[in-house]
C-alpha cells in the first residue's frame, strides 16, 4: 500500500466503542480516528489486531484489558506534531509488524512476556545524515524531531519493552530509533531469548548490540539473522560461549549463540571457527 492509499481508507471516526461482552476485534484496511481507540469500555477485550490500518491522527491506544495486540503494515503517527502512544499495561505478547510513519511509544507493559518488533524501510525514524555518514547511524545527529514522550532523550520502544522475556528486533540500517534508545538503554531483567537480523551486526551497530547483552543479565539465547529479507537458502550454525572468555557484562546464563545467514561470510566463518575450538 501507498501512503495515498492510507488516506482513502474507510474511517473510524467518533466516540469510543463501548462493549461489556467483546472479547476480539480485529480492523482491516480502516483508517482509525480521534477517541475510537480508547477500549477502556471494553472491560473483557483481550485480543486486538489491526491490518493494513492508518493511525495519523491517534495519540493514544488505550486498554487495560487487552493481552494480546497486533499492529501489520499499518500507518502511525504520520504528521510531526506526535507520535500515538500505545497504554496497554496487562499486555502478554505485542507485534508491531512494518508500522510506517512514526513509531510508536510503548508505555509500562510490566506483564509482557514476547513482543516482536520490525522497523520498516517506510518508517519516519529515519537517519538523513546516513548517506552523509557514509552509512553509519550516529542517534544523536540523526534527531530530527523531539516528538518522543519527554524530549529526545526518553524511550520510544526499549524501556516499554524491557519487562519481556523473548524479544526479535529487526530493522534496515538507515533506522536509527533503536540505537536513539539504546542512549537511556533499560536493563532488560527478565529476557531471555533475543533474536535480531542484519542490522545487529553493522559495524557501526556492534556496540547497540554490546548494549543490550551487557542489560539483559539472565539472557540464555542469542539467535542473530545476517540477512535483512529471509532468502531462499539459509545457513545455521549453533555454539556455544566459552565461560573463560565470557566479557564479566554479558549473562553469565547465556548457553546458545546461534547464527543464521544466506553465505557463510566472513563474520559468520570466524564465529563458526572460535565456537568449534
Amino acid at each position: 500500500m501507498t501512503f495515498e492509499s492510507f488516506h482513502a481508507l474507510p474511517k473510524l471516526d467518533g466516540l469510543p466503542l463501548v462493549s461489556k461482552h467483546l472479547t476480539r476485534l480485529e480492523l482491516h484496511g480502516v483508517g482509525v480516528y480521534s477517541s475510537f481507540p480508547d477500549f477502556s469500555s471494553c472491560p473483557v477485550l483481550e485480543h486486538l489486531e489491526f491490518n493494513k490500518c492508518e493511525f495519523s491522527l491517534v495519540q493514544k491506544i488505550l486498554s487495560d484489558s487487552i493481552k494480546h495486540l497486533s499492529i501489520t503494515q499499518s500507518i502511525s503517527g504520520f504528521y510531526d506534531s506526535f507520535r500515538a502512544h500505545i497504554c496497554a499495561p496487562n499486555l502478554a505478547s505485542l507485534r508491531l509488524d512494518e508500522v510506517y510513519g512514526w513509531t510508536p511509544v510503548l508505555e509500562t507493559m510490566a506483564s509482557l512476556v514476547e513482543a516482536f518488533v520490525r522497523i520498516p524501510e517506510l518508517c519516519l525514524d529515519q537517519c538523513e545524515q546516513w548517506h552523509a555518514n557514509f552509512g553509519i547511524v550516529i542517534a544523536s545527529l540523526c534527531d530530527k524531531h523531539d516528538n518522543s514522550a519527554n524530549g529526545h532523550d526518553s524511550c520510544v520502544l526499549l524501556k516499554g519493552l524491557s519487562e519481556a522475556k523473548k524479544l526479535t528486533f529487526f530493522s534496515y540500517p538507515v533506522m536509527y530509533i533503536f540505537k536513539r534508545d539504546l542512549r537511556c538503554c533499560p536493563t532488560f531483567s527478565k529476557l531471555k531469548t533475543l533474536l535480531l537480523n542484519k542490522y545487529w551486526s553493522e559495524p557501526d551497530s556492534l556496540h547497540a548490540l554490546a548494549c543490550i547483552l551487557e542489560h539483559s543479565p539472565v539472557l540464555e539465547k542469542l539467535t542473530l539473522q545476517l540477512f535483512l529479507e529471509v532468502p531462499k537458502y539459509v545457513e545455521e550454525m549453533k555454539g556455544s560461549p566459552d565461560p573463560e572468555e565470557l566479557s564479566a557484562a554479558i549473562s553469565e546464563f547465556l548457553q546458545i549463540i546461534e547464527v543464521k545467514c544466506e553465505v557463510v561470510d566472513e563474520f559468520a566463518f570466524t564465529w563458526q571457527k572460535e565456537s568449534k575450538q
